[in-house]
């Protein structure tokens, strides 16, 4: 048991990054799954491992180490507030740019009904929460206490986009859109958390607030097909992040001490 033990803290992040992205290429390969199911079964993934391999390590101790980052929600109110703001401010560009190039003829919303808002809400907000706990809240203090803020976010990029790529395979959400929009748009997106991460003391609620409401905002992008809406959400997530790395340069922040001294990467 100690044997295990100790192999899962010295190579529990490799074995996450490694195997996180092959689980979900195989569940669409060898399971027959509604593909309206497959994304918030690879959304739950990187939970699942964080919660298993915290359990291999440090048993229930580890466990509840992980899941109190949950509840580290006192991050202040501008937070949340730029969280839903930069999300929104995402969408409504992406719906400025599409009428710009002629994709669309007028800014249009989804016809949904109060129940769709309800359900899509509350999926999205599993979804964003378990992938924000298996990869900013198990992964990133770990790369975080060796490499720079830029080198892990672009290090988590990696496997998060591979296992995006689930859903633009034949029959699932996202068929036929491009991979390589798919994989620029992981690593911007990570960029954003990253900041999020370091800017709110190493907190994971804001990213989970940011994911859900950028997901969420889906609604004021009615009229643009998927593969318009890939290139256009991965244009602005990019800029978004090659703004923060301009201003707050590869660690993500501005002040001179380590950020990264008191981060708990049980």
């Amino acid at each position: 048991m100690k044997t295990n033990q100790t192999f899962i803290k010295r190579y529990g992040l490799l074995v996450f990054l490694l195997l996180t992205p092959l689980l979900s290429l195989a569940i669409p390969l060898f399971l027959s799954l509604p593909p309206e199911l497959v994304p918030l079964i690879v959304a739950t993934l990187p939970a699942v491992m964080a919660i298993s391999l915290a359990a291999l390590t440090d048993g229930r101790k580890g466990i509840g180490a992980l899941l109190r980052k949950l509840s580290r929600w006192r991050a202040g109110l501008k937070w949340y507030l730029l969280a839903v703001g930069v999300a929104l401010v995402l969408r409504l560009t992406m719906s400025l740019l599409a009428l710009l190039l002629g994709w669309i003829s007028s800014i249009q919303f989804n016809d949904w009904s109060p129940a769709q808002y309800l359900i899509i809400g509350i999926f999205t907000l599993i979804g964003a929460l378990m992938e924000e706990l298996g990869w900013r809240g198990y992964v990133l203090p770990r790369l975080l206490a060796r490499r720079s803020a830029l080198g892990s976010a672009l290090i988590i990029g990696i496997p998060w986009g591979v296992l995006h790529l689930v859903l633009i395979l034949p029959g699932q959400m996202n068929a036929g859109t491009s991979w390589v929009g798919t994989i620029l748009f992981t690593f911007g997106l990570s960029m954003i958390l990253t900041w999020f991460f370091i800017q709110t003391q190493y907190g994971i609620v804001i990213g989970i607030v940011y994911h859900t409401a950028q997901n969420f905002f889906v609604f004021l992008n009615g009229g643009i097909t998927s593969t318009e809406s890939l290139w256009l959400m991965t244009a602005v997530t990019v800029v978004i992040a090659i703004i923060l790395i301009i201003v707050y340069g590869t660690r993500l922040q501005r002040s001179s001490t380590n950020p990264f001294a008191i981060i708990d990467t049980r």
